[in-house]
């Protein structure tokens, strides 16, 4: 597989024409447009989330206590301790505490991204 990075070398360093990277190279000449176009570097993007066996029987209980938290005045919210905490003594949760930090990050992050 040809970096992308390979080609725009070629293309906007060394001058060469995309017809001369795509004979070089042994790819096509609209493979050689679209690696010049994109400017982003390609990240592998999950189809599904992974299946978190610890975690998914408790996503709802958190999203509802972070839900009822939005009512609530602002020292009296749940904190990602506190939600671990809460998930130890009365479901009897037996993950670590980064992951339910993880996830509760993540809930913050998705209400920020949507509601500026």
């Amino acid at each position: 597989m040809v970096d992308i990075e390979f080609i725009k070398k070629k293309h906007f360093v060394e001058g060469w024409s995309i017809r001369k990277i795509a004979r070089n190279l042994e790819m096509s000449r609209q493979s050689v447009r679209k690696a010049l176009a994109n400017s982003e570097v390609p990240r592998y993007k999950l189809t599904e989330p992974r299946p978190c066996p610890v975690m998914d029987p408790f996503r709802d209980v958190i999203r509802a206590w972070l839900e009822a938290d939005k009512k609530a005045p602002p020292k009296q919210r749940h904190t990602a301790k506190r939600v671990y905490d809460r998930l130890v003594e009365e479901y009897g949760f037996t993950g670590g505490e980064s992951t339910v930090r993880r996830f509760v990050r993540s809930l913050r992050d998705y209400v920020k991204s949507t509601y500026p």
